[in-house]
């Protein structure tokens, strides 16, 4: 999916949710929040972390961001912004919210937050990818002002996306 460059203008977290930036030790709250979300984490520990994130060249440790609970200091969700090959482009990359806040209104924010972070780097190009099934996440990329990517080197990539379309509308 790609986004313009638009700016996103005032984000809104619901009440009693910040963001901040990944610190050391944040790795098994990652892997928790990305548990179960078709993202290849299936047990959380700091090793794993370590594997995805951290040495990921593509991805600046200051580019991880964690949203935090203020009622008790516990990290509800994550987004990254990673580094594209093309120099002008930002990608947004392993969104994952724990189970217990799932379903709160948190992503849109979270995705914005990252988009923003992206534009404020100087990109031009905003991009993520998704699986076809992962319906409120591509429910909620739209709402964040992305659209389709027509462009990728998939030749059924037209019939996916109508079907998605199609999916969302029922």
């Amino acid at each position: 999916m790609i986004r313009s460059n638009t700016p996103v203008g005032k984000i809104t977290f619901p009440e009693g949710y910040i963001m901040r930036p990944y610190k050391q030790g944040d790795g098994v709250d990652w892997c928790e929040c990305c548990i179960g979300g078709s993202l290849g984490i299936e047990e959380a520990s700091e090793e794993i972390f370590i594997e995805k994130m951290l040495k990921d060249e593509m991805v600046n440790p200051a580019n991880i961001f964690f949203l935090v609970s203020t009622h008790n200091n516990e990290i509800a969700g994550t987004v990254t912004y990673q580094y594209s090959p093309k120099k002008d482009t930002g990608t947004i990359h392993m969104v994952g919210i724990k189970k217990k806040y799932q379903g709160l209104g948190l992503a849109l924010p979270m995705n914005l937050y990252a988009v923003s972070k992206i534009l404020e780097d100087g990109k031009t190009q905003v991009n993520l990818t998704t699986d076809d099934w992962r319906l409120p996440a591509i429910k909620t990329y739209f709402n964040a002002g992305f659209k389709p990517d027509y462009n990728q080197q998939e030749p059924d990539i037209a019939d996916r996306w109508t079907q998605v379309m199609e999916k969302l509308r029922t």
